[in-house]
């Protein structure tokens, strides 16, 4: 028995010291057990992600800072107020979010279903408690006889409303990316520049400590030394390891939007972080040359998927802000901080 109990433990700790590595994105995400999906069920998701009654004043939905046309993104540095104001940090695309194990930059909600409610009842978000969304959709004749046929003999409640919503944000998926293809055995599908920044991405500059398995991310929370913006959280806070899949074609990056494009997000990498005084971030500077950052962005390039249907096929969301998506700096721009939309 203590020789079966040696060979376990020894077992068990070579399975923990596997080094990360690159693992290729395929199939569904997992549905919860008691939400398991239906073509009627992902249908009328949809239809809820895109409908106005769920927010106070019935002019937003989710869909309002989730774009299908932008994949699922709001095309915005950082997200926009009912106010017609900038918030504090950024509205994270959906793609593959069925994959994701918490919700949000900080990981406060566990599941989908859970996270459905939080920008509900955000005072500049949608600004509506979820039993008066509920109440809403029960008013209404052509919901009450979708969740009939859907939920036979169940009341309409936001819980079921939540639960609709994250089955339809489960088909919100992309993948069969160039790494895809080439972890599933196509030698030509990384371009040569690509090769060689996946060789920087798991060896010198460390990447895939962090960024590693189908979603490129180990689901974990670091502080990497990104400055906070003011109101926001403490100096010092942890946020989780973004995916990095389709991360070239988003409009700001990090938690708070601080940085408008990828190079300046390599340049804070590679500077080992913008850590506030008397802190410490979890990296370290990885001196790269212009040829290796290179490298890298066009191994980050060969991420981006090629995108399904689903998304395509989605009804365009109506725009209710008074600003409009910005445009990208020119490819020469020095400047790391994006411009705030109220000055």
């Amino acid at each position: 028995m203590r020789i079966l109990g040696f060979c376990l433990l020894l077992t068990a700790s070579l399975v923990a010291a596997d080094p990360p590595r690159l693992e290729p994105l395929s199939g569904a995400p997992p549905h919860p057990a008691d939400n398991q999906p239906s073509a009627d069920k992902i249908k009328l998701g949809e239809m809820l992600f895109f409908e106005t009654m769920l927010s106070g004043g019935g002019r937003r939905s989710c869909g309002t800072c989730h774009k299908p046309e932008l994949l699922f993104m709001d095309g915005l540095s950082r997200a926009w107020g009912l106010n017609e104001s900038e918030l504090t940090r950024k509205a994270p695309g959906l793609l593959n979010v069925g994959w994701q194990r918490t919700l949000f930059f900080d990981g406060r909600a566990k599941s989908l279903e859970e996270q459905a409610a939080m920008p509900l009842k955000h005072p500049q978000e949608m600004a509506l408690n979820p039993e008066a969304a509920a109440a809403r959709v029960a008013n209404d004749a052509g919901y009450r006889k979708l969740f009939e046929k859907i939920f036979p003999g169940e009341p309409i409640s936001f819980d079921l409303i939540a639960k609709s919503i994250a089955a339809y944000e489960r088909t919100l998926v992309s993948y069969d990316s160039d790494l895809d293809r080439y972890l599933n055995g196509d030698d030509t599908a990384l371009s040569a520049a690509a090769t060689s920044g996946m060789e920087l991405f798991t060896g010198k500059a460390r990447c895939i400590s962090c960024h590693n398995g189908p979603l490129l991310t180990d689901h974990k929370f670091h502080y990497t030394g990104v400055p906070e913006r003011e109101g926001d959280s403490e100096p010092g806070s942890k946020y989780k390891t973004q995916t990095l899949r389709d991360v070239t074609r988003r409009f700001s990056y990090m938690h708070n939007g601080m940085y408008m494009r990828m190079e300046h997000v390599l340049d804070h990498y590679a500077n080992g972080g913008a850590a506030s005084p008397g802190l410490k971030a979890e990296i370290s500077p990885v001196p790269l040359s212009p040829d290796e950052k290179g490298d890298l962005l066009a191994f980050l390039q060969a991420l981006n998927g090629r995108i399904t249907g689903v998304q395509l096929a989605s009804p365009r969301a109506t725009d209710v802000f008074g600003i409009k998506p910005q445009e990208r700096p020119a490819d020469d721009s020095k400047d790391p901080n994006d411009p705030s939309y109220l000055k």
